[in-house]
């Protein structure tokens, strides 16, 4: 009880309250939400039986929510993520499952939310207590575990495969925090929101991040550097911590940056 307490910033009789109901209290409805988040991310259970019940599925579902009012270019860039996804879960058994909505769920392990804002992430978090894995999203919340691009890394690989210059085309981050990380890494950056976008370079060499949108402007006879095995580190990267949230294990790192 004393890990929860300490991870959610409460006392350990605030912790125990809030377990046995206790509505005679003043206790905000924020602080109860943040304690049953740590409670479900560390797999706390007062019965050690039950708590390790969680942990020892072999055949996990694992939700992913795919945001609201995405472009048709947006929806193929996540499709392509949960399809990828999806078939690596296969490899140990365990199932992919869609979400459309912000909505609670009880019948999934955890949930992978890419590509949202803080806000958005936010009341995804409010209506689930079950991990959730933040992707292409800065959370800065050790309760979450986030997977987000690694700028820097992907930048000198861009330089080395390019030399001759190149602009990094992508859709444009719904995280601000991740728009000014782009904009302090790279000297030029091309946001696209449509195939026919897309399909209109011309010119100067691209830098990619969406194995799909290599193979669009390799068609227009664009020079392209896309990171081989990029999409499916990022996927792998993401499971591990799905793992990780989903066992309850303590951790240090949350954050881990991917190229």
């Amino acid at each position: 009880m004393q890990d929860v307490a300490d991870a959610a910033g409460v006392s350990k009789s605030t912790v125990s309250f809030i377990l046995n109901g206790r509505d005679d209290l003043r206790i905000s409805e924020q602080t109860k939400k943040k304690v049953w988040q740590v409670i479900n991310m560390l797999n706390y259970r007062p019965n050690l039986y039950a708590k390790n019940l969680r942990g020892t599925q072999t055949n996990k579902v694992i939700a992913f929510y795919m945001g609201q009012g995405l472009s048709p270019l947006e929806k193929l860039s996540f499709f392509a993520f949960f399809d990828a996804a999806a078939n690596i879960l296969l490899e140990s058994g365990q199932r992919a499952q869609l979400l459309l909505n912000v909505e609670r769920l009880d019948n999934v392990d955890a949930i992978v939310a890419k590509d949202l804002t803080k806000a958005d992430f936010s009341a995804l978090a409010e209506c689930n207590f079950i991990p959730l894995i933040a992707g292409d999203c800065v959370v800065n919340d050790p309760i979450f575990y986030e997977v987000n691009p690694d700028y820097a890394a992907l930048k000198a690989m861009a330089d080395a495969a390019l030399p001759a210059g190149y602009r990094y085309v992508c859709l444009c981050p719904k995280d601000e925090r991740l728009r000014r990380q782009l904009a302090d890494v790279f000297p030029e950056v091309q946001f696209v929101k449509s195939c026919a976008d897309l399909r209109g370079l011309e010119g100067k060499a691209a830098f990619v991040t969406e194995p799909f949108f290599r193979d669009i402007l390799r068609e227009n006879g664009l020079a392209v550097f896309y990171p081989e095995g990029l999409l499916e580190r990022r996927i792998r990267q993401i499971l591990s911590c799905v793992s990780l949230a989903v066992s309850g294990e303590s951790q240090e790192q949350h954050s881990f940056p991917v190229a």
